[in-house]
């Protein structure tokens, strides 16, 4: 059980010392007369959610343009892979099989997407890339449900990729073709998709269209997936035994407010969405009508409308807040009796699903972007804003190893003093202002943090 803490400051860091990363990773480069003398580091770690392995023994990191493998016993940097063009933008463990030679086979593979548009299929215990399937569009999230397909009489896994990329809209497509001009804020839009990772190409048509890629949530059976998109959540429900595209349904969940992440409870019909203003919406009994398909069902849902709006498909919908700002992040506990939130406060908040209670992980230096679960749960990850990923300990949160990336100076109004940093480029070595008055040396040909030290004052 976790500790009960007396509840934190939910007041956001100051602006000046939130550190801001830019889309593309950081580049630092020794001074050469030769181009091959280029030396790069300092990618940031904390663009894509990260992965555990099967075995929870590594963690792999979205880097730049390559994945970085660290162990999770030491937090070092193992291997790294690389292949991708673009920003890598999604890293996939395949999961278990149920056979145990399967399991073993696969155990240290996983799929990874970027923007060059490309998935690929890696064995990242010697870093050999296996595969390549062409997308033909920037991908910026992906998951892979455990499906099965029906071939002959015997189920097998089936591995198809649900991806969201960037693609010309279908009205961008039929203006070009008529010869009309197409603003481009109008041309690009995002697309759901599904791939055939076998074949290497695309099942059917798209799954929605919005207005730009947005992050795909998978839940742990891969029954359901889902995404936030401005005041709504989009849920579909996957046939994950003889799947066939053709049986995937979907509904729609309505707010007030933009919703900017969801997560699925492990076991019940229950969806959480978090948003913009930092408040919590607990949906139970999503989709009895519509991925039930039975009359019976439907009336149940009508009679049962406890904070649930219009006609959405839900049996209830409750209301939590104590997040200041947009949550950023929401995951149910293993055997679904907590969800855990994070944002702009750097604070871990444990809420109790029956009775809303509120446990706290106390500040962990900056905002939080990511948590991410091992598969038995022993072991947990958050991604920071500062360039961080803290290995925890569950339940109680206890932080045993910290991944580095670099980070950027902090933000200053004083153009004299943006950026200053010192160089010794016979060791790669990098030194860097940072917020608290900190300064963090990093060494490039490594690409690690070697120290951070404080200043007295």
């Amino acid at each position: 059980t976790l500790p009960l803490l007396s509840p934190p400051s939910r007041r956001p860091p100051p602006l000046a010392s939130r550190p801001h990363f830019p889309a593309r990773p950081r580049t630092l480069a020794k001074p050469a007369a030769a181009a091959a003398a280029m030396i790069t580091g300092g990618q940031s770690y904390v663009s894509a959610p990260p992965a555990f392995s099967a075995d929870g023994r590594f963690l792999l990191v979205c880097s730049g343009r390559s994945v970085s493998v660290f162990s999770t016993s030491t937090g070092m940097l193992v291997s790294e892979l690389e292949g991708h063009e673009g920003d890598v933008t999604a890293v996939v463990v395949v999961p278990p099989q149920s056979s145990a030679a399967a399991a073993a086979k696969l155990a240290t593979h996983c799929w990874t997407a970027g923007l060059d548009g490309f998935l690929i299929y890696w064995d990242f215990a010697t870093a050999e890339l296996v595969r390549k399937v062409k997308v033909d569009a920037p991908v910026h999230s992906m998951v892979i449900p455990n499906i099965s397909k029906k071939l002959k009489v015997t189920e097998v896994y089936a591995p198809f990729a649900f991806v969201s990329v960037e693609a010309l809209s279908n009205k961008a497509i039929q203006d070009k073709a008529k010869g009309k001009p197409v603003a481009k804020k109008k041309e690009l839009w995002g697309q759901l998709r599904i791939y055939d990772l076998w074949k290497g190409c695309q099942v059917g048509s798209e799954l929605a269209q919005t207005r730009k890629p947005e992050k795909i949530v998978v839940s742990c059976s891969g029954e359901f997936l889902g995404i936030a998109n401005k005041r709504h959540l989009y849920i579909w429900s996957i046939p994950t035994k003889d799947f066939n595209h053709d049986n995937i349904r979907k509904i729609k969940l309505g707010h007030t407010k933009k919703l900017s992440t969801l997560a699925f409870h492990p076991s019940e019909r229950i969806v959480a969405g978090g948003d913009a203003t930092g408040r919590i919406l607990i949906w139970r009994g999503f989709g009895k009508a519509k991925f039930s398909g039975t009359h019976c069902a439907k009336s149940q849902v009508d009679e049962e409308r406890d904070g649930v709006r219009g006609k959405d498909d839900a049996g209830t919908c409750t209301t939590w807040h104590w997040h200041s700002s947009g949550v950023n992040f929401l995951k149910f506990s293993s055997d679904g009796a907590y969800l855990l939130s994070g944002g702009m406060e750097g604070v871990i908040v444990v809420w109790q699903l029956d009775t809303g209670k509120r446990r706290y992980k106390p500040r962990l230096g900056s905002p939080l972007l990511f948590f991410v679960d091992s598969p038995d749960s022993s072991i947990s990850c958050v991604s920071c804003t500062n360039n961080q990923v803290h290995l925890l300990n569950m339940p109680n949160m206890e932080v045993l190893k910290t991944v580095s990336g670099i980070k950027m100076p902090i933000a200053s109004g004083d153009l004299s003093r943006r950026d200053v940093c010192g160089f010794d480029s016979t060791n790669g070595l990098v030194a860097i202002p940072t917020q608290d008055y900190c300064i963090q040396f990093y060494n490039l040909f490594e690409n690690t943090e070697v120290s951070e030290v404080r200043e007295s004052t």
